[in-house]
């Protein structure tokens, strides 16, 4: 079979091979005993939708597990031929590029970390992740089957529900600049959407229903998951924080982005070197150095922090109201700090109501972990 076709058409499948096929994807290699009890599928049903799999080149057998009996059984798994993903990451402080198989399995990554915070996409930061797409994809090479999808992950609005205008610029030509497979289906996704799927498929809001992720560093947002689904809103827009009204009082407007402003990282800094007064200590140039210096017992540090953090409570308080989840997830390079949540919790609690608040398990990594599950769910769509 062409393999660029290969991407793009399903797989005949009975339901019985459509559900092993997603479990394998999601579980990894499993025995037949095992999928045959997770899936309620009787022997001859399992064996026939194996053989189902196979005839296709989905599936291979791989190595033994014993039981606690002593009886062994063989061990399946997606086969190579069943493909993989590319995922892009446009981030503030790095551009980051991997491939993985349909199991989530890591096939080969490239990163390139950024020499200051980049607020919006720009040239250089497309022209450097085309360099290691190129690295990543020579480093796949041929022996995991056909790419079957691409996302990449900017902080913008997803390219599949958007308002005209609110993108940023040159958001919209990423795919051509990548020179990506025509035939290879991709979708643009905001950051903030796939750290918040991570975190609710595998890290801090596992098995959560209803749940926000607040993103505070370099810039605000936030992700919306309700009922396990991410709510996206009419234009693609839900948990667009940074427009929420700032400053909001008598004689003093609101400015577009005035929150994102006041609560990103830079002013943050430039608060802290405006009012660092300790002689014996350089002002820190970093967030992460200030909340070093906090963690330490510098008292200064810890003040700046403690508002700070009593700042993004007055933002989750406010979305609080609005969503009412059962859980919040904080992340973001200043967000997911531990020394924010105490005050973060506090603040909350104080003007709307106690709510879970949590620290993200995912780091850094969350949006390209969102990214990977997003782009297999997306192929598993298609080809079962």
């Amino acid at each position: 079979m062409n393999r660029s076709r290969a991407a793009l058409e399903p797989y005949p499948m009975t339901d019985s091979a459509r559900a092993v096929f997603r479990r394998l994807s999601s579980v990894g290699p499993t025995t037949r005993p095992v999928l045959s009890q997770q899936l309620n599928l009787s022997r001859p049903t399992m064996s026939a939708a194996m053989a189902e799999l196979a005839s296709h080149g989905l599936v291979l057998s791989n190595g033994e597990s014993r039981g606690h009996t002593g009886r062994s059984a063989a061990l399946y798994s997606l086969a190579p031929e069943a493909g993989h993903v590319l995922v892009v990451e446009l981030g503030a402080s790095r551009v980051r590029v991997e491939s993985h198989s349909l199991d989530f399995t890591l096939i080969a990554s490239a990163e390139q970390r950024l020499s200051s915070y980049r607020r919006t996409v720009t040239p250089s930061m497309v022209t450097k992740a085309a360099q290691l797409i190129d690295e990543v994809v020579a480093s796949t090479g041929f022996g995991h089957g056909p790419l079957r999808d691409v996302v990449i992950v900017t902080p913008t609005l997803p390219s599949e529900l958007h308002a005209p205008g609110r993108r940023p610029e040159g958001v919209g030509q990423l795919a051509e600049a990548f020179e990506l497979p025509p035939e290879v289906p991709y979708l643009v996704e905001n950051n903030v959407n796939c750290a918040a799927l991570a975190e609710h498929r595998a890290g801090a809001a596992l098995g959560v229903e209803n749940f926000l992720y607040l993103q505070v560093g370099v810039k605000i947002g936030a992700g919306i998951v309700i009922k396990g689904e991410l709510h996206a809103g009419a234009h693609g827009a839900a948990g667009e924080v940074a427009l929420l009204p700032f400053p909001w009082s008598p004689g003093t407007p609101p400015r577009r982005l005035a929150l994102e402003h006041y609560l990103g990282s830079d002013e943050l800094m430039k608060r802290c070197r405006s009012r660092w007064s300790d002689s014996s200590q350089p002002v820190p140039r970093t967030a992460a150095a200030l909340y070093e210096l906090a963690a330490g017992g510098h008292p200064l540090a810890g003040e700046l922090v403690a508002e700070h953090a009593e700042n993004v409570g007055m933002l989750a308080a406010a979305v609080i109201s609005i969503v009412d989840p059962e859980v919040v997830v904080l992340g973001g390079g200043v967000g997911q700090n531990e020394l924010m949540l105490r005050e973060v919790r506090a603040t909350a609690a104080r003007l709307a109501w106690d709510t879970d608040i949590r620290t993200g398990a995912l780091g850094n990594r969350a949006s390209i972990v969102g990214a990977v599950h997003l782009a297999v769910a997306r192929t598993l769509t298609r080809l079962a």
